[in-house]
C-alpha cells in the first residue's frame, strides 16, 4: 500500500522501542526528544485530522509569493524570508523535496534583483547612496516619508539565505544544482549587508538621551543612526545573530573565500557575544524549570515581556548556539519548551487557549494573537504537548488559506514536526460492523478517540480494511492507499464468508499505522 509503513500493524511498545533508535531531525537543527514517552492524557473529546502539509503547500501554491512585488524591505523581511523561506527550507530538510530549494531560488533571486543603492523613494538621506545595494523601507510613521535600512529587516532577509548556502556545502548532492547560486548568494550578503553593517559597527556606541530626540522609541536601530544591537528589542538585534553564527560556521568551511579581510574574525567574535548577551538576559523560574526574558532589556522597552510572535527569532538564535557550541545547551531548550507548556499555554485540548507574553500576566492580546507562537514548535521534541496543543487550537479556530504568512508559517510547522516526532499510531478504529447488501459486503467503523498508547489523536489520516476468511487471520488489505471515508464495499462478498479488521493510519511518510480493530463478520 502507497501510504503505509505495511500490511502488518507494528505493536505500539515495538514502535517506541524502535523510534529510541532514530535520529530526530527537525528545521535547521538536531534537536533532541527529551523523553520517548508521551506526557500523561489530557482530556480532549476533539480529534486532530487535518494534514498540515497539504494545507501549507495549498496556501503557498496561492499565497507564497505575494510579498514579492516592489522594493520594500519591511515586507522582503516580515513576509518570505521570516516565515516563507524558512519554512522552505525546514519543509526540505524534513521531507528531501527539491521543489520547496526551487521555490526559496526563485524569491531569493527576486529579492536581491529588488536592491539598489540608490533608494527607489522620494525622500531619503543621501548617506544611504553609499555603495552598498540596500532593501530598505519607509513604512513606519515616525520616518515617512524617509527611507530607512533596518539592521532587523537585514537580518531577517540574510538568515535563510545564508541556511541555504550552508545546506548546499554540506550536501555534495546538492551541489551541481544550486552551488553556483549559494556561491553568488553569500558573495552578495557579504559585499552589500555585511560589509555596510561592519563599516558602522560597535555594540554599544554610547546612545545618549539627546540623541533619541528625534526617534526616541526606535532610536539608533539604522545604519546611519547607529546606537548598536545592544539598546535593541532581543529579537531585532537576534535576527542579525541569526546570520552571523551560520557566516560563523560557513567561513570555517573549505568551501569559503573572505570578501573582506577580517570577517571571519568578526563572525566568530560577534555572534558569541550577541548570544551571551542574549542568555544573560533569561530569567529562570525554578518551580517550573522554564524561562522568561524580556522584549527589550536595553531599548525603549526594558520592563516589556517578549511576545510569542516574535520569540520565534529568539527560539531560532538559541537553536543556532546549541548548534555552534555558543552560550546554549539542550537544557535551555526544555526549558524555552517548559516555557510554552508553564506559563503560554492553559493547559486544555478540549479548549486550548495561549498568552500572548510568554511570562506575563493575561492580556487583552491573548485572544487575538496569543495562538502566533509556532516558533515553540521547534522545541515540540522536548514536549509534544506544545504540538498537540497548537494542532488543536488550528484545527477548530483557524483557517489557513485565508491566513497571512506568519499564520500559514504553523501549519508548516505543524506537518515537520509530526513528521519528526509524532511516533504514536492512531489507536484502533471502534464499532466496526459488518453487513450483506445483495452480492456485496458493507463495512462500516467509527474514528478512534485517541492515539494508541491513550493520549490525544495526533492525527489521522485515514483507514486500511484487512479480510480475512477465518477469525484468527491471516488478514490481507483490501485497499492499496488509504481510506477517508470510515466505510468500505467488498464487492462479491456475500457469496463467502469473511472476517474484516480495520487500521487507522496518520501523516507521517511513511505512516504510522495503528493496531487493528476488533474483528467483525458478516456470515
Amino acid at each position: 500500500m502507497a501510504d503505509s509503513p505495511g500490511h502488518t500493524p507494528v505493536s505500539l511498545p515495538l514502535r517506541l522501542l524502535l523510534s529510541a533508535f532514530l535520529p530526530v531531525v527537525f528545521g535547521w537543527f538536531d534537536v533532541p526528544v527529551a523523553s520517548e514517552e508521551k506526557p500523561p492524557p489530557v482530556p480532549f473529546e476533539g480529534a486532530v485530522s487535518t494534514d498540515w502539509y497539504k494545507a501549507f503547500a495549498a496556501w503557498d501554491q496561492a499565497n507564497g509569493d505575494r510579498y514579492l512585488d516592489g522594493r520594500d524591505g519591511g515586507s522582503f523581511a516580515w513576509g518570505p524570508s521570516a516565515y516563507v523561506q524558512r519554512m522552505y527550507l525546514n519543509l526540505y530538510r524534513t521531507f528531501k523535496e527539491p521543489v520547496w530549494l526551487d521555490k526559496l531560488v526563485e524569491q531569493v533571486d527576486r529579492i536581491l534583483d529588488a536592491r539598489s543603492d540608490v533608494p527607489a523613494y522620494e525622500v531619503y538621506d543621501p548617506r544611504y547612496v553609499d555603495g552598498y545595494a540596500g532593501s530598505g523601507q519607509n513604512r513606519y510613521r515616525q520616518y515617512r516619508p524617509e527611507y530607512t535600512e533596518w539592521f532587523s529587516d537585514d537580518g531577517l532577509i540574510i538568515s535563510p539565505i545564508l541556511a541555504f548556502v550552508e545546506l548546499v556545502w554540506e550536501d555534495p548532492a546538492l551541489h551541481a544544482a544550486y552551488r553556483t547560486k549559494a556561491d553568488e548568494y553569500l558573495r552578495a550578503v557579504e559585499e552589500d549587508v555585511i560589509a555596510k553593517w561592519y563599516a558602522n559597527w560597535t555594540p554599544d556606541p554610547g546612545w545618549t538621551a539627546g540623541d533619541s530626540s528625534r526617534h526616541g522609541e526606535d532610536a539608533g536601530y539604522h545604519v546611519y543612526e547607529w546606537s548598536g544591537w545592544k539598546r535593541q528589542p532581543l529579537n531585532m538585534y537576534l535576527s542579525f545573530a541569526d546570520g552571523l553564527v551560520t557566516l560563523r560556521r560557513l567561513s570555517r568551511s573549505p568551501y569559503y573565500k573572505t570578501h573582506k579581510e577580517g570577517f571571519s574574525s568578526f563572525y566568530a567574535d560577534h555572534s558569541e557575544r550577541m548570544l551571551q548577551h542574549f542568555h544573560d538576559q533569561l530569567l529562570y523560574d525554578s518551580e517550573v524549570e522554564a524561562y522568561t526574558w524580556k522584549y527589550g532589556p536595553g531599548s525603549h522597552w526594558p520592563d516589556l515581556m517578549e511576545d510569542v510572535g516574535h520569540a520565534f527569532i529568539d527560539i531560532q538564535a538559541a537553536l543556532q548556539g546549541v548548534r555552534s557550541g555558543l552560550s546554549f545547551t539542550r537544557m535551555d531548550l526544555e526549558r524555552m519548551a517548559n516555557t510554552f507548556v508553564r506559563h503560554v499555554w492553559n493547559g486544555s485540548l478540549e479548549a486550548p487557549s495561549f498568552r500572548y507574553y510568554i511570562g506575563g500576566p493575561a492580556s487583552k492580546l491573548d485572544a487575538e494573537r496569543g495562538w502566533r507562537g509556532w516558533g515553540f514548535l521547534y522545541l515540540a521534541g522536548y514536549d509534544y504537548r506544545i504540538w498537540e496543543s497548537m494542532a488543536a487550537y488550528f484545527e477548530k479556530e483557524i483557517t489557513i488559506q485565508a491566513s497571512p504568512a506568519h499564520v500559514a508559517a504553523t501549519a508548516a510547522m505543524l506537518g515537520i514536526a509530526t513528521q519528526a516526532y509524532d511516533r504514536w499510531p492512531p489507536g484502533a478504529p471502534r464499532h466496526v460492523d459488518a453487513e450483506r447488501s445483495g452480492k456485496d459486503v458493507r463495512v462500516s467503523w467509527g474514528r478512534p478517540e485517541t492515539d494508541a498508547d491513550g493520549t490525544a489523536l495526533t492525527g489521522l489520516k485515514g483507514y486500511f480494511v484487512y479480510r480475512a476468511t477465518g477469525p484468527g487471520g491471516p488478514f490481507t488489505p483490501l485497499n492499496e492507499t488509504s481510506l477517508v471515508t470510515t466505510r468500505y464495499v467488498d464487492p462479491g462478498a456475500a457469496s463467502g464468508s469473511f472476517f474484516y479488521r480495520i487500521t487507522a493510519v496518520d501523516y507521517r511518510r511513511p505512516a504510522n499505522e495503528g493496531p487493528p480493530s476488533a474483528t467483525a463478520s458478516a456470515l
